[in-house]
């Protein structure tokens, strides 16, 4: 029996515990300016209130500055759930920690046309590693493509509102 082929936009899944250590290493690094240096200019710590828990959760994550002054961040992880319904979290730039208003924006069309501006921006051959997907096409995915991708892998955005933020 043959296997169905790839789908042309994937989900990627990095081993669990290896990421583990990355993200304290991360977390401590991205809490001071002193530390955050290079690393800073494209990682971020956002701090969000977990839904169930109530607990104070950390997550590293990249971010990138939006085309209208909002910081952006790329997102198919499990932690989204927590922005649902509760937009304000805190963030640490560049090992300051501030408030923030974040947008979560799980709708597959939306998502699709950010991630394709941001494919062509950077090309579909380098775009997939920095995005946190595998593209299995030899071009840049198309709408329906990246929307179906969007639906089936959970793919999200996170528009993050803050005061002053510098680029």
């Amino acid at each position: 029996m043959r296997s169905s082929p790839r789908p042309p936009v994937q989900r990627v899944r990095p081993p669990k515990a290896p990421y583990r250590l990355v993200n304290r290493v991360m977390r401590w690094l991205l809490a001071t300016p002193a530390r955050s240096g290079r690393v800073g200019r494209h990682l971020m710590l956002l701090h969000v209130t977990g839904r169930r828990t109530g607990r104070q959760l950390v997550f590293p994550v990249a971010y990138r500055h939006g085309e209208d002054g909002r910081l952006l961040v790329l997102t198919n992880s499990g932690w989204r759930v927590n922005l649902r319904g509760r937009p304000e979290v805190e963030v640490t730039l560049r090992g300051q920690r501030r408030p923030a208003r974040a947008e979560l924006v799980e709708d597959p069309d939306r998502v699709a046309v950010v991630y394709r501006a941001l494919i062509e921006a950077v090309g579909h051959r380098r775009a997939g590693r920095r995005m946190g997907i595998r593209i299995n096409v030899p071009r840049t995915p198309t709408h329906g493509e990246l929307a179906d991708a969007a639906r089936r892998e959970g793919l999200a955005l996170v528009h993050l509102d803050l005061p002053e933020v510098r680029q």
